[in-house]
């Protein structure tokens, strides 16, 4: 049952991506979630497969629930954006102002992450944060297009621009998953326009080997790191300690029982919904009934207007509800999405809940896409914005649909924003030879 999950669960991300490979019109969203969601999953599910001496066997049975339900869950998405895929408009690629958005959308990002800590009310910082998510649309927009124009020295200078907020982030924050949630979403643009489907196979493989191996040395190295970052220690301090701890990077190793406990421990999202799944199958919980999904919605009412409003974002209390598990209040545990659709309506929550995501996440992708190829670059933030916020694999409906609504907000304020920002005649007319590169 778990190799047979893991191997479904692979299978369907190379689906997903010769599926959009071959339709050419995305920004790769669909992947950057799929991606996310299996970087959760899978990694814990092959630490069982790999434990020779049962150090992990306590949580075997559950691991094994969960992945099927992954395996389940990662279907219905490939399955929800396969149909999404049937209806498919025209693109008529028309010359834009490209570079001149691209430094928009850097500049505006930049300013809005720097302003949300200045907000204390938390639905205007909520709207600033998100729409601070723009500078990755920059990034997707200068990436893509060096990879499309074949232009090596670009791709690398865009690259190294995005490598610096994993890098702030670990060093401000102390906090490597946000990075590299970033990381994944950007990328995953590239995997759809990159020429060659061979070295995107080969470069999906070493990144996934280098990044669990950049995790696990980060999970060794945590404590001092937020200690130097979360203790007020000045930035040479922490940029020496974050140092370390990446100076002591080693390959992973299958038969390093240390490391198997540290993927189980992380990335193992399979034991909390298999062990929910399997107390409600005996009768020890109860189904939610859509309590949570209910909850995502109500979410979206600013306590402006309801000042008691005692939902919040965070998932702890659900996943110690329904696992039974006392949870140190000290470590945050998402509830996830599987997790989340099983509790509330079963087998075919995860159905429909995936269906629904993956055609939705689908159509935003094209239209973003449709728009920003058509020159229509105020809308393709629009579409762009919303879809980032919604992929949150490990975050729950509160989160989801919390954070796509008030992204939404930001993305009209950027729309209107782009319509004043100034356009230089020469940048509308550079752009148009890289046009006649965008389809093939």
């Amino acid at each position: 049952m778990m190799l047979g999950g893991v191997v479904i669960c692979l299978a369907t991300f190379v689906i997903l991506v010769v599926l959009l490979r071959r339709d050419g019109v995305s920004l790769g969203l669909p992947i950057s979630y799929l991606g996310s969601l299996l970087l959760i999953h899978v990694p814990g599910a092959i630490a069982h497969l790999f434990d020779k001496n049962n150090v992990l066997v306590q949580q075997r049975p559950f691991t094994e629930v969960g992945i099927s339900l992954t395996a389940l869950g990662a279907v219905c998405f490939v399955a929800g954006v396969a149909l999404a895929n049937l209806r498919k408009d025209p693109v008529m690629p028309r010359a834009a102002n490209r570079t001149t958005f691209a430094r928009f959308c850097l500049i505006g990002g930049a300013a809005a992450t720097v302003l949300s800590f200045m907000f204390v009310f938390p639905s205007i910082r909520a709207i600033i944060e998100r729409g601070g998510l723009i500078w990755m649309l920059a990034i997707v927009v200068g990436l893509r297009g060096a990879v499309l124009r074949g232009d090596r020295v670009a791709t690398w200078r865009w690259l190294g621009v995005l490598i610096l907020y994993p890098v702030l982030m670990l060093i401000f924050g102390g906090f490597l998953s946000y990075g590299v949630a970033a990381m994944i979403t950007v990328l995953a643009a590239v995997v759809v326009v990159a020429r060659s489907g061979i070295r995107v196979a080969i470069a999906c493989v070493v990144a996934s080997v280098i990044g669990i191996s950049v995790f696990l040395s980060y999970f060794e190295n945590r404590t001092e790191i937020r200690g130097a970052v979360w203790g007020g220690a000045p930035v040479e301090t922490r940029v020496g300690v974050s140092l370390d701890a990446f100076r002591q990077i080693k390959l992973f190793n299958p038969a390093n029982e240390e490391h198997l406990v540290a993927i189980n421990a992380r990335l193992n999202q399979n034991y909390f919904a298999g062990l929910a799944a399997t107390r409600i199958s005996n009768g020890d919980a109860q189904y939610l009934h859509g309590r949570t999904i209910w909850e995502g919605f109500l979410a979206i009412i600013p306590r402006v207007f309801w000042p008691d409003k005692t939902i919040v974002a965070g998932s702890g209390t659900i996943v110690a509800e329904m696992t039974g598990l006392q949870l140190s209040r000290s470590t945050s545990f998402g509830v996830g999405n599987v997790m989340e659709f099983q509790i509330n309506f079963g087998i075919p929550g995860i159905v429909i809940g995936f269906l629904l995501l993956g055609f939705l996440l689908r159509r935003l992708d094209r239209k973003a896409t449709e728009s920003y190829e058509a020159g229509e670059l105020g809308n393709s933030i629009l579409y762009y914005l919303p879809a980032v916020a919604m992929i949150q694999p490990n975050g729950s409906m509160v989160e989801v649909i919390g954070g796509a609504v008030a992204a939404l907000i930001a993305a009209y304020g950027w729309r209107w924003a782009w319509t004043r920002w100034p356009k230089p005649l020469s940048a509308s007319i550079a752009s148009a030879p890289q046009m006649a590169r965008t389809f093939r």
